[in-house]
C-alpha cells in the first residue's frame, strides 16, 4: 500500500465522514425527516468506517500508544460496556424507546379510536383530516395508511391531527 497517496486523504476524509455522521444522528435523533439524512447516515457511515481505518493504519504508532496510558484505555473500556449495552440490553419489541413507542401507537390507532383519544368526534376529525387534503369515509383505517397513500408525511399529518 502506498501511504504517500492515502496520507493526505486519510484525516479529512476522517473529518468530513464525522461531520456528516453527527449532522445526519443529531437530525435522527430529534426525529427531524430532512432530505436523505437517513439515507447518508445509513449508508454513508461505510465512508466513515473506511476513513477511520485507513487514519489508523497510516498513524499506527501515534494511535498504538494510547493504549499504554490508563485515562486512554478507560474511556476505550468505558465504550466498549456502552456498545455491548446498547447491543444486548432489550428495548421494547419495537426497538423504539417509550416516546416514540407513543407516537407509532397514534400513527397506528384506527381513526375513530385517535378521535377519541384526542377528545374529538370521528365527524370533527374527518373534517380536520379533509381540510388537511386527506378525505376518507374510513373510521378503521389510521393515520399512517392515510398518509401513506396519499404520499403525505406521517408525523406531519399526526400534528396536524393533534392540534
Amino acid at each position: 500500500m502506498n501511504t504517500n497517496l492515502l496520507r493526505p486523504w486519510a484525516t479529512p476524509l476522517t473529518i468530513g465522514a464525522f461531520l456528516l455522521m453527527a449532522t445526519t444522528g443529531i437530525l435522527m435523533f430529534f426525529h427531524i425527516e430532512l432530505g436523505l439524512a437517513k439515507v447518508a447516515h445509513e449508508w454513508l457511515s461505510w465512508i466513515m468506517l473506511s476513513a477511520v481505518g485507513v487514519h489508523i493504519v497510516l498513524n499506527w504508532r501515534a494511535f498504538s500508544r494510547y493504549f499504554t496510558q490508563k485515562v486512554a484505555v478507560a474511556v476505550v473500556a468505558l465504550f466498549v460496556v456502552l456498545t455491548l449495552t446498547a447491543l444486548l440490553v432489550p428495548n421494547d419489541k419495537q426497538g423504539r424507546p417509550g416516546p416514540m413507542r407513543a407516537v407509532e401507537v397514534l400513527l397506528d390507532a384506527p381513526l375513530d379510536k385517535l378521535a377519541g383519544i384526542t377528545g374529538k368526534s370521528w365527524a370533527d376529525l374527518q373534517a380536520q383530516l379533509a381540510t388537511q387534503g386527506l378525505p376518507t369515509d374510513d373510521s378503521t383505517t389510521s393515520l399512517r395508511q392515510l398518509a401513506t397513500t396519499q404520499q403525505r408525511n406521517p408525523m406531519d399529518v399526526l400534528g396536524n391531527a393533534l392540534k
